[in-house]
């Protein structure tokens, strides 16, 4: 089994997301990066590219940036009656990290999916409030 890690963007921030996960996790990660639109080349013929050589045994996690984006809804024709291949919309960097750093001698589950998901949702924080939450605590002792 091989797994196979997507992440695509409108522009350029898949390469972005790419780049920081290597300074994290070293140069060999290996990542199809996807930077749409920026090029002249169709999307599609990019993907279809990807799924050309689809093996069932092997893994594919996908990550976008707008559940609502072309850039994600020109993968979802690919998921369809494909077992192991996952798409996640709205990514950021600690959704990023966490399945990058999975083990790879197993697939991801989809329950272990959804745990990624909602660890890395508890990463986004307005800190203002978090801040202010503090000081009040701070005061009352």
């Amino acid at each position: 089994m091989n797994r196979h890690i997507i992440i695509a963007s409108h522009s350029t921030l898949a390469a972005g997301v790419a780049e920081t996960l290597r300074f994290f996790e070293g140069e060999g990660l290996k990542l199809t990066v996807i930077t749409a639109y920026v090029d002249n080349k169709p999307i599609e013929d990019t993907i279809r590219d990807i799924f050309k050589n689809y093996n069932e045994d092997d893994e594919y996690i996908i990550l976008t940036d707008l559940m609502a984006g072309s850039v994600n809804q020109k993968f979802v024709e690919h998921i369809f009656n494909k077992e192991h291949v996952h798409l996640i919309a709205g990514m950021n960097l600690s959704l990023a990290m966490a399945i990058t750093m999975e083990p790879k001698d197993s697939y991801i589950s989809e329950k272990r999916i959804n745990e990624i998901i909602e660890e890395s949702r508890k990463q986004i924080i307005y800190v203002n409030e978090s801040l202010a939450i503090v000081g009040e605590d701070e005061e009352d002792e």
